[in-house]
């Protein structure tokens, strides 16, 4: 008898043991999360490092219905009100508010022109990754911005610096100068799953620290609202039913451990209004643009070198089998119709008519798969391509160039102030000095992604002077800006004559 009580308190005993050491390794896993700039441009993925993380218990009320006040809480405070301060927006009414953000003054005025800009055209919503002021938020919230004013959830307003943008997609990011601020962190948004809890957080029509909740429904959307802004546009958006209004872009969308997953970007509707779905750039394709801005000044971007379209989309598939007199069925892939010389794809042999199935072990599924993964890799960057060519399988190794043809990462100091600038110039014929009735300028023959675009720059347009000295030639663009520091003033005259001033920093 005694025996058997013996073993039956060993057994307890070990089994609490057991027990104590699986609940530590889980709460070890748990508390895993991801910190500001985490990238790894090796792995392609945010690097891990441990914080207090919120027990899954607490997201149940004791009714056993989900309860977010504790993931509310922590993170409420570090989403801000982002005010874009613009003559462009307070002339005119901007198409792109039903979809992005809301006018203050739509409604209410629309027409007027205030000969002021102390008026904020734009407000959308921004999201503190740091304590000492680093801000992300959407290109289209502050683009063309005169002035961007930051409002905390205590009502403390700050007038930001707008550190740098990328266009290609819709990321911004901003500092202001104060510390110790409450902040939300990264997480990896490749372990998101379709079904999961998820909360936004902004400031739609301009109501302070709204949150609303949903579930993820979908992943990889491609919806080519960045088409119009960027041919090198990268869309891969998160598709969530929680609902999201203007003034909600550029908020946090967060996970039920209150980390960041995504940054509202926009939403589906013909009305502009919130009718069922929102779509959120995933954390681990922000992380990337807002890392290589802070390190670099500008976006290093990587470029396979094709041109094609998704297999799922069975009405240009029969239009293409129709031109090449083939019969490939629809399925999962990318078909390459384009490679582009001197690629990386065209130096590794890949064709037109192979079909992308997988990179690094990763399903290209849509246009929207391959432009993610790309998109978060680096010039020199070696992946692994599998395609299908005359139905047979094949392997390619592809070092990923930019768009120059470089397979290196470049510093600030490296980067000439054209290429950030984000175009090529040519000098001013004699036929356009006499249509336009000028003695100087350049012309703008090809524009990317960069400070031009960013101030809505565009190919055609005729740079006058920069900071007030004439542009004669296009060396002049470097030898103004070259080691300069501070703000730059663009004139220039569009294309329909319009003469148009705009500006930006240069850090």
């Amino acid at each position: 008898m005694k025996k058997i009580v013996f073993y039956i308190v060993l057994s307890s005993i070990m089994s609490s043991i057991i027990t104590i050491a699986a609940y530590k390794q889980y709460a070890k896993e748990e508390t895993s999360l991801f910190p500001l700039f985490p990238y790894n441009r090796k792995t392609s993925s945010l690097e891990k490092t441990k914080l207090t993380s919120l027990n899954s218990s607490s997201l149940v009320s004791s009714a056993g219905l989900p309860d977010f006040t504790r993931v509310v809480s922590k993170t409420i405070d570090a989403v801000v009100n982002v005010k874009n301060y613009s003559k462009k927006y307070n002339n005119q009414f901007d198409p792109f508010d039903f979809f992005f953000g809301f006018p203050d003054d739509f409604g209410n005025g629309r027409g007027r022109k205030p000969q002021r800009n102390d008026i904020p055209g734009l407000h959308g919503s921004g999201v503190i990754i740091s304590p000492d002021g680093y801000i992300v938020t959407n290109n289209h919230v502050i683009k063309d911005a005169e002035k961007i004013e930051i409002t905390l959830s205590d009502q403390r307003t700050y007038k930001a610096k707008l550190i740098g943008t990328d266009s290609s997609t819709d990321i911004a990011l901003l500092k202001i100068d104060e510390k110790n601020l409450p902040f939300i962190y990264f997480s990896d948004s490749n372990k998101v799953q379709v079904g999961e809890w998820v909360l936004a957080i902004g400031n739609p029509f301009d109501l302070n620290s709204t949150v609303t909740a949903g579930i993820i429904s979908a992943k990889n959307r491609s919806l080519g609202i960045l088409r119009g802004e960027t041919q090198s546009a990268i869309e891969s958006f998160f598709q969530t039913d929680a609902a999201v209004n203007p003034g909600n872009s550029g908020g946090a969308l967060i996970n039920a451990n209150g980390e960041l997953i995504g940054i509202n970007t926009a939403i589906s509707s013909a009305s502009g209004n919130f009718i069922g779905y929102s779509f959120a750039a995933p954390s681990n394709l922000v992380a990337k643009v807002i890392q290589d801005i802070k390190k670099y000044g500008t976006v290093q971007r990587a470029y396979l070198g094709v041109r094609g379209m998704d297999l799922s989309r069975t009405e240009y598939l029969k239009a293409y089998n129709k031109e090449t007199h083939q019969n490939i069925k629809s399925q999962q892939g990318f078909l390459i119709g384009e490679i582009f010389e001197k690629s990386g794809a065209s130096d590794a042999g890949l064709k037109k008519g192979d079909i992308i199935k997988s990179i690094d072990g990763k399903p290209i599924q849509n246009v929207a798969d391959l432009s993610f993964i790309v998109g978060t890799k680096y010039p020199g960057d070696k992946v692994k391509v599998n395609i299908i060519r005359n139905r047979q399988k094949k392997t390619f190794n592809v070092i990923l160039k930019d768009l120059q043809g470089r397979t290196k990462i470049r510093t600030k100091e490296e980067i000439t102030p054209s290429e950030l600038l984000g175009a090529i110039f040519e000098p001013l014929s004699s036929e356009y000095k006499k249509d336009f009735g000028i003695a100087y300028g350049i012309r703008i023959i090809e524009i990317r992604t960069g400070r031009l675009s960013a101030i809505g720059l565009e190919e055609g347009d005729i740079i006058l002077s920069i900071n007030g000295e004439k542009m004669k030639k296009p060396n002049d663009v470097d030898r103004v800006l070259k080691k300069y520091s501070g703000d730059v003033t663009i004139k220039s005259i569009k294309q329909n004559g319009q003469v148009y001033i705009a500006g930006f920093e240069m850090n």
